[in-house]
């Protein structure tokens, strides 16, 4: 088990699109029987043209669904909207500390646009992770968001000959357990459930050392991108563009003379991660630095998902289906292309 599953104590709970096998004898003729018992694989897509526009108004016939290559037949397609059920995660650590009174405006208008029987889940982080809310309405849902706060962290403190430093925002912000309990703690079976993350995708946990940081993302954020394959949550970052410092140069004196890359800054593996993991349930990264950029952000993920087509397919039957499977969705009409989830991990 790796580290963050032992620290957050939790465990995969199953798949939407699962395959339990199980063996019983025939007395008779004494052979193996192996029974496979099947669930869908529900897919949500969203389709635009060439230009982003999105498209409704398509039929099941228009559509391709395949699964490792092979096509699949469709099983189940819906085109009307079903009640949105939401999660706001919001980063509450120092480096969204500036921007949290504008976030939270623009949370409250998206919510102001849900409809009565939507429903909203809060959960905020920083060096904790706070769920701060159980489904609920959305007018219930606004006065959670008017009461949410910025974590308080330490002061800063030089660092001495005897004791290490620390700098504002160190070790404030888990995003990778934030996302693994989100997707280890919200379901989404035959049912549609969209996340919609409020940070700048900076992960502090392991400090601002660049080799941190790696090591980090390699052990930590590559398992939360092990469970976003696994879950059928829908991810739509919203990510504040902040200029972090990742690392620091050393003093000039004590600079060595060879491999040195200066004026460029070390390369911070975090937000390729935090796009491949959105990229993997199928939802989509939104990115803002003015508040009109943020309108235009949460405008796009509400469309995203009033415009979404539901299609389900029954999985291929075989005895051993470990392992990742990659699906494709296309569209038999020219010009559009479609944006799913890119497959479904079963672990066991």
């Amino acid at each position: 088990m790796s580290n963050l599953a032992q620290h957050m104590g939790l465990r995969y709970l199953g798949l939407a699109a699962w395959i339990l096998l199980a063996t019983s004898s025939v007395a008779a003729q004494q052979d193996e029987t192996i029974r496979i018992e099947t669930s869908l694989v529900n897919l949500n897509v969203a389709v635009m043209d060439r230009q982003g526009r999105r498209i409704s108004g398509l039929t099941k016939e228009d559509f391709g669904v395949f699964e490792d290559g092979v096509r699949q037949e469709i099983s189940y397609f819906a085109a009307d909207e079903r009640p949105l059920r939401l999660v706001l995660l919001f980063d509450t650590s120092i480096s969204m500390e500036a921007v949290l009174p504008i976030v939270k405006r623009e949370a409250d208008t998206l919510i102001d646009k849900l409809r009565s029987n939507d429903e909203v889940n809060i959960v905020s982080f920083a060096s904790e992770i706070r769920r701060l809310s159980d489904s609920v309405k959305p007018e219930q849902a606004k006065a959670v968001v008017g009461n949410l706060t910025s974590e308080p962290h330490p002061q800063p403190v030089p660092a001495t000959i005897d004791r290490t430093g620390y700098r504002v925002g160190d070790g404030n912000t888990n995003l990778y357990e934030a996302l693994q309990y989100i997707l280890a703690n919200f379901k989404a079976n035959d049912d549609r459930i969209a996340v919609v993350v409020f940070s700048d995708g900076v992960d502090t946990a392991a400090g601002r050392s660049i080799n941190s940081i790696r090591r980090r993302a390699d052990e930590v954020g590559k398992e939360v991108l092990r469970y976003a394959q696994e879950s059928w949550v829908l991810l739509y970052p919203i990510r504040y563009r902040t200029e972090q410092i990742i690392g620091e140069m050393p003093d000039p004196a004590w600079r060595p003379t060879r491999a040195m890359h200066i004026g460029s800054r070390p390369k911070d593996p975090g937000p390729e991660l935090f796009s491949q993991i959105a990229s993997a349930t199928g939802g989509e990264v939104f990115e803002w630095t003015t508040q009109r950029d943020l309108t235009v952000a949460l405008e796009g993920v509400l469309a995203d998902l009033r415009s979404q087509y539901s299609i389900a397919y029954t999985p291929p039957r075989s005895a051993n289906r470990k392992g990742f499977h990659r699906v494709g969705v296309k569209v038999k009409r020219p010009n559009m292309v479609t944006r799913a989830r890119e497959g479904y991990l079963i672990v066991k």
